[in-house]
């Protein structure tokens, strides 16, 4: 259906990945893995079409469809309606036309002599080929699928996202829901999803779930869901930044993978040992023969026969050094294994002891726009509380988190989304305006968040949206708390990442409040108290 044939792709002459070989066939389900900045988004725009590769190419079936996702939704001031159908313009403009034209058959029926006449002829003929060109586009069936999708996932419906709403003024999980109603209308024969379930509720992810398991066509996904990826892929091809291809995993889920990875890892060592042993051993019989053909001919200065025997023991080391060379540069030869730096990171908590309660809110309410998403809410946060805040997308989560804030006592906050964020300074400067530190400081702390030099000069708006999360958790952690805030925490981050912030959270010794779908890092991180968001309650406050 769709392969990349030795694909690679070049920024500023630097190689992001190199002869990359991928093929996507019916019921394929791939989940595309890696570390952050390594080119996943890339990958996947390329496969889109939408960016050119630097070299090799993308091969499609002849009428192949391809749907792709991406992970920022464009025009802010399109409606909501409007946005869904623009996945399918053509079958929109057909429908369109369509019913234009049996409102004006029925209007002319009304007001025609009833013998009729040829311009009823003509309008039926016309409204014939309306509906011919509607059915030859998916008709009725795109747009049952469209019915479907729109009450799963709540939207452009009367009890969900309102049709008539902006994109601009959606939470982020709202922007994922139309998002993906869009890309599902149309339902291509490829789909591409770039981290479709961030910002996602347990429902959503769910229904997603169910939907890509039944779909008849291929999926590529990336995403840091471990949960959603064992229950969804039978195969994960990982971009890990070191090989310049992709290392395949066929027939794993994430937990799979793992075990998979940690298993190669394992025996590559052992092979690489094995090797060197060898490598060791031939290489000081080397030198002890090179020596001892030195030592002869050292010793015996009039001795004919002892210095030829000396200079014939010499070439066959030379020689055994030879081979052993050509064997170190053959494509057999194991390299040295890599591995990519994890980030070292410990959260800090504010200095002396914080009083027992931080905050005591009693009869809060709060508002999204002109709509009031939580009524006389009333809520208790102590100094070691370790909060999850859950509720559906829209309930009005991130709000009440951005009320909250500021009653907090040395709050520091991670924000769901990126758009406040100013695009056009670098990342070193964008860290030492939110964290004053001399210069070398900096660098060096950016350095344990894994941004080399060049990455801490590029404009935050030309990093992945993986970097730009790492450099928010690096303003974070060296921001001194009595109380983290984060909304969505795990968006976005790889597999490494994410197990070394859970790790860090677990030991932090401050408050927690923290919005996540994802059950697996509230269980690591430790989120015993729930608070939930029901029909405009907070619920379990007390």
């Amino acid at each position: 259906m769709l392969r990349a044939v030795s694909l690679s792709k070049h920024y500023d002459l630097e190689p992001l990945f190199e002869d990359l070989d991928l093929t996507l066939g019916p019921g394929d389900r791939v989940g595309l893995v890696g570390p952050n900045g390594t080119g996943k988004s890339t990958l996947m725009r390329l496969l889109a079409g939408v960016e050119e590769p630097t070299s090799g190419a993308v091969v499609r079936s002849p009428g192949l469809t391809v749907g792709w996702q991406a992970q920022e939704a464009p025009d802010p001031g399109m409606p909501v309606a409007q946005f869904v159908l623009s996945g399918a313009p053509q079958w929109a403009a057909a429908r369109e036309r369509m019913h234009a034209l049996e409102a004006g058959l029925a209007s002319g029926a009304a007001s025609r002599p009833a013998d009729g006449d040829r311009t009823a002829d003509r309008a039926m003929a016309e409204y014939a080929s309306a509906v011919e060109e509607f059915e030859s586009l998916g008709g009725w069936a795109t747009l049952a699928r469209l019915d479907q999708v729109r009450s799963r996932l709540g939207v452009a419906t009367e009890a969900g996202i309102a049709g008539d709403r902006p994109m601009g003024s959606l939470s982020g999980g709202e922007q994922s829901r139309v998002m993906l109603a869009r890309l599902l209308v149309t339902d291509p024969d490829v789909l591409l999803l770039d981290e479709p379930t961030n910002h996602l509720d347990a429902e959503g992810r769910a229904w997603l779930g169910e939907h890509l398991a039944s779909f008849r066509g291929a999926v590529l996904v990336i995403s840091h869901d471990r949960r959603f990826l064992d229950r969804v892929v039978n195969r994960v091809v990982e971009l890990d930044g070191i090989a310049p291809g992709l290392q395949d995993y066929p027939g794993c889920g994430y937990t799979a993978y793992r075990v998979e990875k940690q298993r190669r890892w394992e025996r590559l060592l052992l092979d690489f040992e094995a090797q060197e042993k060898y490598r060791r051993a031939l290489a000081e019989d080397i030198e002890r023969t090179k020596e001892y053909a030195r030592g002869v001919e050292v010793a015996n200065p009039r001795n004919p026969s002892a210095r030829r025997l000396a200079r014939k023991v010499a070439r066959k080391a030379l020689s055994r050094e030879r081979r052993l060379a050509r064997q170190m540069q053959a494509a057999s030869w194991i390299a040295q294994p890599q591995t990519r730096p994890t980030l070292a990171m410990r959260f800090e908590v504010g200095d002396g002891e914080a009083p027992e309660t931080l905050a005591d809110v009693r009869g809060l309410d709060v508002a999204a726009g002109e709509r009031v998403v939580v009524r006389d809410a009333s809520l208790r946060v102590r100094r070691e509380d370790r909060i999850l805040l859950s509720g559906a997308n829209g309930a009005g989560k991130t709000s009440l988190l951005r009320a909250l804030t500021p009653l907090l006592r040395d709050a520091a906050v991670l924000p769901q989304t990126h758009e406040h964020l100013p695009t056009g300074i670098s990342a070193l400067e964008l860290f030492r305006r939110e964290v004053p530190m001399y210069l070398e400081e900096a660098e060096a702390v950016l350095e344990g968040f894994l941004f080399d030099a060049h990455d801490r000069e590029r404009a935050v708006g030309d990093l992945s949206v993986g970097q730009v999360r790492r450099l928010l958790i690096a303003t974070l952690v060296n921001t001194p708390s009595r109380v983290l805030v984060l909304d969505e925490p795990t968006n976005h981050l790889d597999f490494d990442s994410l197990e070394v912030v859970e790790a860090a959270l677990a030991q932090y010794r401050g408050a927690l409040l923290v919005v996540s779908h994802d059950e697996e890092f509230a269980q690591r991180v430790g989120l015993q108290r729930r608070w939930q968001v029901v029909d405009g309650r907070l619920e379990a406050a007390a």
